[in-house]
């Protein structure tokens, strides 16, 4: 224990909690300070520029496009099975590359 002739570094600190700075919390009703003088408060100002009309398209929107039929249907499917015939060549090639770098080497 140290003797009570020390001071501890607590011991000069004060015992109350200071008043905290800025706007109290949790809605607490702030403590009223006396007003010097009562400014006025802005008034509101209308818009400077006139309100904004609503434009009519000069064309109407286009129509959803249907489904694909006839030869844009053929050459739709060759060109999704072209691109998974790419895809698969390429993976199969990655793996037969890394199957041949796990060979070892005598």
């Amino acid at each position: 224990m140290p003797d009570s002739d020390q001071r501890s570094v607590l011991g000069g600190l004060s015992s109350t909690r200071p008043e905290r700075l800025g706007a109290p919390r949790n809605g607490a009703s702030p403590k009223r300070r006396p007003a010097a003088k009562a400014k006025p408060r802005p008034k509101a100002v209308r818009a400077a520029s006139p309100p904004l009309k609503a434009k009519r398209a000069a064309h109407p929107p286009p129509q959803p496009i249907g489904a694909p039929k006839g030869t844009e249907l053929v050459t739709t499917t060759i060109r999704a099975a072209g691109e998974l015939t790419q895809i698969g060549f390429t993976v199969t090639g990655q793996i037969l590359k890394r199957a041949v770098d796990r060979i070892p080497r005598p």
